[in-house]
């Protein structure tokens, strides 16, 4: 009886593209046995067990651990998102849907594991002079909405934000005035929190469901729940005032940021009861290129904790990232006895590496981001490719890292970037492959 002698098989790494299999054959048999290994090594029954969807991955991640390959979560907007796909920015803020919506067609388009969302209000507007201008349900006039930035409406009197409405209060955001719209500890106390029965009734909830229906196990949908903090209080006072008043006001300041804190944590809450795991806290004014880290400490570190507390008492399974961009670099141990389970988005313009925040918080806590933004306009795919190779290699070989920008990639980004972007996280992200 001969004995069969199978080929010599090398698997290379699964960063050469496409994957390639080499066989030295000795017989015409050999042949044939790799015939049929490469023929079923395209079936769906030949997958890897350890092959993860969007969901499985980003919280695979998210928690510390490894999945299949490191996940990708640039952090687009809304703006870049209509861009991508052709839509007309007056539709998004015309359409709550259509604001969702781009969020998870972009996401798909450009095989993202995750898109942050944002529940935009229904504003009235017309065109003038060419600018878009905001009118309220009585056709009077509100402000211009700022086309070229934030898609906020600049009103003209701040009489017009109603501290106690539910709507405004929900969609606080989405509208600003050049004088404050608040002035006391009492107008504090004016400011209504809206519940998860108001979410409902504004049609957060149906909306967000269709989105999970759309994005299915491809796309992991990431609830926002606004800033609690500094970035909140700047929204109702504005960045002079609100830098002025966290030495001058500061019983103003606390409370003012206790209803944002209250308000983040009702919308955490919103957000789990839907299903949603995966949590971003943002407070982006909030870093130590604004403030000192004593401010930091006093004002925003309390408020940060006392979020996660709740979140996490709420649901054990939820996973809370916070955005801040800038530099971070004097608190990252504060960010880590927050309670936050991840921190982000490592901003390079900030002073701050994926590499440098790794070696300082070693496993306690997940990382995301890292790329300069601004690469995704001013390099070659090839260069984003070294530079997100340089992140995954510096914060991602352990597990708890997913890839992504150093803060919201511009609108006027090159879509072969984003490409590139992913394609990194394939080639060198694969922890099979680093094995």
């Amino acid at each position: 009886m001969h004995a069969i002698n199978f080929p010599f098989l090398f698997v290379l790494p699964k960063h050469t593209k496409p994957f390639r299999l080499f066989f030295f054959f000795a017989s015409p048999l050999h042949f044939y046995f790799a015939f049929l290994l490469i023929r079923f090594s395209h079936s769906s029954a030949f997958l890897s067990p350890a092959q993860m969807n969007a969901q499985e991955r980003v919280f695979t991640a998210i928690s510390g651990g490894k999945p299949d390959r490191v996940p990708v979560i640039p952090k687009i907007w809304v703006d870049l998102a209509a861009v991508i796909l052709g839509v007309d920015l007056k539709e998004i803020v015309t359409s709550p849907e259509t604001a969702l919506r781009v969020m998870t067609d972009a996401g798909l388009a450009c095989g993202f594991d995750a898109v942050r969302m944002w529940h935009f209000p229904a504003k009235k507007i017309r065109e003038q002079d060419g600018k878009v201008i905001e009118f309220d349900e009585h056709g009077a006039r509100r402000g211009e909405v700022d086309m070229l930035g934030g898609l906020v409406t600049h009103l003209d009197d701040p009489a017009m934000f109603i501290l106690e409405d539910p709507y405004m209060m929900a969609h606080h955001h989405y509208w600003t005035c050049e004088n404050p719209l608040v002035n006391s500890v009492a107008d504090a106390a004016r400011m209504h929190v809206p519940t998860r029965a108001d979410y409902e009734r504004f049609g957060w909830a149906g909306r967000m469901r269709a989105q999970q229906r759309r994005a299915g196990d491809k796309l992991d949908i990431i609830g926002d729940c606004d800033s609690p903090t500094l970035a909140f209080y700047i929204s109702f006072r504005g960045m002079n005032n609100a830098l002025m008043d966290l030495l001058e006001e500061p019983e103003l300041v606390e409370a003012v940021m206790d209803k944002g804190v209250e308000i983040a944590i009702e919308r955490a809450k919103f957000n789990l009861d839907l299903g949603l795991k995966v949590l971003r806290l943002n407070d982006s004014a909030g870093n130590m290129s604004v403030i000192s880290p004593a401010l930091w400490r006093r004002f925003i570190k309390p408020r940060f904790k006392h979020f996660c507390d709740e979140v996490h008492a709420h649901d054990k399974d939820a996973r809370v990232y916070c955005h801040i961009c800038g530099n971070v670099m004097p608190i990252i141990e504060d960010l880590v006895e927050t309670g936050l389970d991840c921190i982000a988005p490592l901003d390079p313009l900030g002073g701050v590496t994926a590499a440098q925040v790794r070696a300082t918080v070693g496993a306690r806590a997940s990382l995301m981001g890292g790329v300069n933004t601004l690469s995704f306009i001013n390099s070659t795919p090839a260069q984003i490719m070294g530079e997100a190779r340089r992140c995954i290699e510096g914060a991602g070989a352990g597990g708890g890292y997913i890839l992504g920008s150093g803060c919201v990639v511009p609108r006027a980004a090159k879509r072969e970037n984003l490409a590139a972007l992913v394609e990194t996280a394939a080639i060198y992200g694969n922890y099979e492959a680093m094995i």
